[in-house]
């Protein structure tokens, strides 16, 4: 696995940027339709993006009964299951605690990645970047945020599953680094849709619905950038550098909302904001660097030498 360059640490921040603003879309959403015609409306749309991303380049499909397990494995964990649970979490508890509970995500990847992975191993940097990133987000969204932890249980515990699910997801899609990124995307939303749209029309029937042009918007928009185009995104990252390198795209969330806020509402970030974006970038820089790396180079090459 190859070490991140500047073109990965862009992908970073788009990636962020993009999951980043949904939250205030899914609130529009979930306020117009229910949590389940949320997940699904994005999720399908997102696919039909995909799909026309793989025809405009002509793309292939992924190959071999393991790829299309994986695929189908991402778009349970990844997409259907926690895009559903996010929305729900979202209609009892605020989005400060919510970006706190989605921090476990580079936690639990890590650990995953450790304990399942050859090369993705638990290393000093990385268990300090975690660190980093979690004071961080907490200075970001303020101590007084995790008060709120108990008050509505479940709709808490929806979120942090679904922060499992994406750190299960990121794992599986390792099995779909070989494979073409636009054609494995376009079939794991698929796979997601077809999971989660029939559940939503059978169970909670949107035709019945009050049209809400607002929430419809909410929906194309989440299904064509969070969604289909992240999912895009979130292939070439794992590919190119790793599950544990994408996890800290977590960290930076919750920071992109404050800049969103700042564009679209006007308000001003605090001085702890700022604080925070920096000791969460702080956190991935020190995640990625390899302590000990040249002391081991020159032991070896040392070694070398008398052997020679």
């Amino acid at each position: 696995m190859s070490r991140p360059g500047m073109i990965d640490y862009f992908l970073l921040i788009l990636l962020a940027l993009m999951w980043g603003s949904s939250f205030a879309f899914i609130k529009l959403g979930v306020h117009a339709y229910s949590s389940l015609v949320v997940a699904a409306g994005r999720i399908t749309l997102g696919a039909f993006v995909l799909w026309g991303i793989v025809l405009l380049r002509r793309g292939a499909l992924p190959k071999g009964r393991r790829a299309w397990a994986a695929a189908f494995m991402c778009g349970l964990l990844g997409n259907a299951i926690p895009f559903f649970l996010i929305s729900m979490g979202e209609t009892r508890i605020n989005a400060g605690l919510a970006a706190v509970l989605m921090s476990v995500v580079p936690l639990t990847t890590v650990i995953l990645g450790h304990l399942f992975t050859h090369d993705e191993k638990l290393t000093f940097g990385k268990a300090l970047g975690l660190v980093l990133g979690t004071c961080g987000v907490v200075v970001l969204v303020g101590p007084e945020t995790l008060s709120g932890l108990g008050g509505d249980l479940p709709y808490q515990l929806a979120v942090l599953t679904a922060a499992v699910c994406y750190a299960v997801s990121s794992l599986v899609a390792r099995h779909l680094r070989d494979q073409p990124r636009a054609g494995s995307a376009a079939l794991i939303l698929t796979f997601a849709a077809l999971t989660i749209s029939p559940v939503a029309l059978l169970v909670d029937q949107p035709w019945t619905m009050t049209w809400s042009a607002q929430g419809a918007l909410a929906i194309a928009y989440l299904g064509a950038v969070p969604t289909g185009l992240a999912m895009f995104v979130l292939l070439v990252m794992v590919a190119r550098t790793g599950a544990g390198f994408l996890a800290f795209n977590n960290y930076l969330v919750p920071a992109v909302g404050i800049v969103v806020s700042l564009a679209v509402l006007g308000e001003v970030p605090a001085p702890s904001t700022l604080m925070a974006m920096v000791i969460i970038l702080a956190g991935i820089a020190v995640a990625n660097i390899r302590f000990g790396a040249r002391a081991r180079a020159v032991a070896a090459a040392s070694d070398s030498v008398k052997k020679n």
